[in-house]
């Protein structure tokens, strides 16, 4: 009767064992990460068996392709992570400059695997632009590739071909110890070539071993082209004349002088040397600056950032429906608006196939694929890991 009950319980034990290793799961040895410009719903039918969260949504307004990315690989918001725009006014010089991985004030995905595995996991990235390519690897990155301006238009099977090339070449996903690849691809001409590349890794690293994560970069480009036509409300604001209109109030205010000492698209920059020369504080400044940007058209909100790297003193939102454009150049400058939703999905790794409403925001992908692969989240992420 002893040994029947010592029977039945090494059995119960190893019962137990085998439930809890397969709740623990193998940790992926390859993560791959993908950033597709403006993707809605039209994601490739194969990732239907992968665990989809319907409502994406970045936590902030005014996303582009630079600020997005950073995001992703940070889990975190511009605010901590600084990377505002693909460009912005540089105070110094007064020139715009391009983001670049040196701006990224926190650590990324590609940081805390290389500290986590002593510089032994991989880390590779693919973008159509190099720069982009920079920014999705952060500071920590082992190989590039990303395709010249002559073939902009494969971009999606060029990048594809390059990334495959990686997986080889680096022998990712090779090892028990994790490899990160990160990709961007446009938002035209995507699907097949984004087939081709997963069922190419899946073959060469294991369908169990390769974790895919899609997402979007939270915005469309606005074309208020017909706007007009069909009696849409819509407008022009115009960069360079609201920064020489919002001189000469402040001039009227307080004396000649160049108060406003740049522009760039949205954003205007205070001269904060005259304004200590006359001593007018520059919150002062700026509150009268958005006092008088509030009664221009187009115009529904003005908000101030003093003292946030790569921004300006005031950033103006503007209505929907409205456009800007360089006054100067006579340049159109492109408005982008956020997606009402876009998917964030979970692909490969054994994870079972699910469609999740609740919305979800992106900085919490980062800390999910810190968890998977056995890493610290980066250290500006505040978000849990979504399983």
């Amino acid at each position: 009767m002893k040994n029947r009950y010592l029977y039945v319980t090494l059995l119960t034990m190893l019962a137990l064992s085998s439930q809890a290793q397969q709740q623990k799961g193998v940790s992926p040895r390859l993560v791959v990460n993908i950033t597709i410009d403006q993707l809605l719903t039209d994601y490739p039918a194969l990732f239907d068996d992968g665990l989809i969260y319907e409502q994406g949504f970045y936590p902030y307004s005014q996303v582009d392709l630079s600020s997005a990315i950073s995001s992703v690989v940070t889990g975190t918001s511009p605010f901590y992570h600084t990377i505002t725009a693909d460009k912005w006014l540089d105070r110094q010089s007064l020139q715009t400059v391009a983001a670049t991985p040196d701006e990224i004030a926190v650590s990324t995905l590609a940081d805390e695997l290389k500290i986590a595995t002593k510089g032994a996991g991989k880390v590779c990235a693919v973008a159509a632009k190099k720069e982009t390519a920079a920014l999705l690897a952060g500071h920590n990155v082992d190989r590039l590739a990303w395709n010249d301006d002559k073939r902009r238009n494969q971009d999606a099977t060029s990048l594809t071909v390059k990334a495959l090339q990686l997986v080889v070449e680096e022998r990712l996903g090779q090892d028990s110890i994790p490899d990160l690849l990160f990709l961007q691809y446009e938002k035209e001409d995507y699907q097949s070539a984004l087939q081709k590349l997963v069922v190419e890794i899946q073959r060469m690293v294991g369908k169990q071993h390769a974790l895919f994560v899609l997402t979007s970069t939270g915005y469309r480009d606005l074309n208020t082209d017909e706007y007009a036509k069909y009696h849409i409300p819509t407008g022009v604001y115009y960069t360079n004349r609201t920064a020489n209109l919002l001189n000469m109030y402040l001039g009227a205010l307080w004396g000649q002088g160049k108060y406003v000492e740049g522009s760039y698209r949205n954003q205007l920059y205070l001269n904060h040397q005259l304004l200590e020369q006359k001593r007018i504080a520059l919150s002062d400044a700026t509150q009268k600056a958005k006092e008088f940007l509030l009664q221009m058209a187009g115009v529904k909100r003005v908000n101030i950032h003093l003292y946030e790297a790569h921004m300006g003193d005031l950033q103006v939102e503007l209505a929907p429906g409205w456009q800007m454009q360089n006054d100067d150049t006579h340049e159109q400058l492109k408005t982008k608006q956020p997606l009402a939703c876009f998917p964030i999905i979970f692909y490969g790794a054994d994870i079972p196939a699910q469609k999740v409403q609740a919305p979800v925001s992106i900085e919490r992908i980062a800390p999910t694929i810190s968890k998977a692969i056995r890493i610290r989240a980066p250290n500006a992420c505040m978000a849990t890991p979504l399983f």
